[in-house]
Formats: structure tokens, sequence, C-alpha cells
């Protein structure tokens, strides 16, 4: 399989110690999956896009720093690129940011969240199970980082998961598009080494809540297999 990483920022050098780049990251999360794979990466934040949706088989979109909301090109044009995937109905996973710019881009909505600012590990309910979250399970802890997020869903799209924070947490369109607001590629050592770069910014009673919460692990293999389920299926 040709996977496509469309990248939408990039790990501070600060911070490449703990899980390296986001590409790596990504092989990280689907190493042990029966999928072979090569990864080719896009720096989108920088206007680079692949000039053909078929130049993948399927696509990757993680997180950023920005707001979909931003008038960047850029971000313009990476929306204008998921209607093409979307027409095409080609396989793509939006991450956190990319999640967010698949609901804006499909006519749903997304605003800075009037809970501010969700972080750490999070007990996440499953509202709705398809054929590749395997094994199934009525509830997972993903890892957060974000304080925008999806508020309206797209039409056509079905809700998988949900948290008290994030009503809209997951949820796919057709079976070609998967939205994730989570972090299913991040370690809890990174979202820890960014919860602590962004004292200050966070309040500290957030802050410090979602640090205490990183000593209650992530499901990672889960996600990782209903990630690999998604791509395969």
């Amino acid at each position: 399989m040709r996977l496509g990483l469309l990248q939408c920022d990039v790990v501070d050098p600060s911070f490449l110690r703990i899980d390296g780049d986001y590409s790596e990251m990504i092989h990280r999360l689907l190493e042990k999956q029966e999928l072979k794979f090569e990864l080719s990466t896009y720096y989108v934040h920088k206007g680079e896009l692949p000039a053909s949706v078929n130049e993948c088989d399927a696509y990757i979109g993680g997180g950023a720093r920005y707001s979909v909301f931003d008038e960047k090109e850029w971000i313009q044009k990476f929306r204008d690129f998921v209607l093409k995937l979307h027409a095409h109905k080609k396989k793509f996973i939006g991450i956190c940011f990319s999640h967010q710019i698949i609901a804006q881009a499909l006519g749903g909505r997304v605003k800075r969240s009037e809970r501010g600012w969700e972080v750490g590990s999070k007990e996440t309910r499953i509202v709705s199970l398809s054929s590749w979250m395997d094994p199934p399970v009525g509830k997972c802890r993903m890892l957060y980082s974000h304080q925008d997020q999806v508020i309206m869903l797209p039409p056509n799209a079905s809700l998988l998961a949900e948290n008290d924070h994030c009503p809209h947490a997951m949820f796919s369109v057709g079976d070609h598009f998967l939205a994730i607001q989570a972090h299913p590629e991040y370690s809890e050592a990174y979202v820890r080494a960014l919860c602590e770069s962004r004292r200050g910014i966070i309040p500290a009673v957030v802050l410090e809540a979602g640090l205490a919460s990183l000593e209650l692990p992530a499901d990672h293999r889960l996600l990782a297999d209903w990630v690999g389920g998604f791509l395969k299926e």
C-alpha cells in the first residue's frame, strides 16, 4: 500500500528525542499491523500536496498548531484536496486538525471549544461500532491535545465516539473517511512534553489534571488495530 502522510506541522526539535518526527510516529502506529506500506510525506503546511489523489492508495492527515478557520492559503488548498479525496472515495484518516478539516470541508462546523483545552488521557465512549473496530469495546482511553473541536458533524457522517468534553471525538463518512480528534500516534511522554511546553497558555488546573491523567495509559494497541483495520477493509 502506498500511504501518504499529509503533514500539517512539524515536531518541535527539542521533542524529536521522544518519538521522532510525525512520519516515525505513524510508522510506529502501524508497524505491528499486517499491513505492508510505503509512506510518502507531503508537507501540506508548506503548500505541498499530491498532484493527484491517485499518487497514494490511502492518506493520513495529522495535527497542527493552527485552526482550520485560519485564513491561510495552504489551509484552503488542503480543504479543496479533502473534497477531491471525498469525491474519489479515497481512504483518508484525519487526526486532530485533519479531523476538523474533514468536518469543515464537508459542511460541518468547527470552533474554539467553550470548555477550553482538552489535554491528557481521556475515557472515550464508543457510541457506534463499525466492522473494522475489532476488537469491539464500549469505551477506551485516548490521548487528546486540542482547544478547537467539531461542534456539528457534516451531512452523512456517522458518530463513532464521544467524551464529556468532546461530543464528536470520532466519526466516519462512508467507508472512506475516518476522523479522530484524539492522537492515536502520540505517546504519553510526547503529550506530557506538549503540556509542559504550554504552561502559561493552558490554565493551570486543566494542565495539572491532564498531566495526572497520563498515569492512566491510552489503549494504544486497540487504536492501532482500528486504524489498521480501517485501512485494510
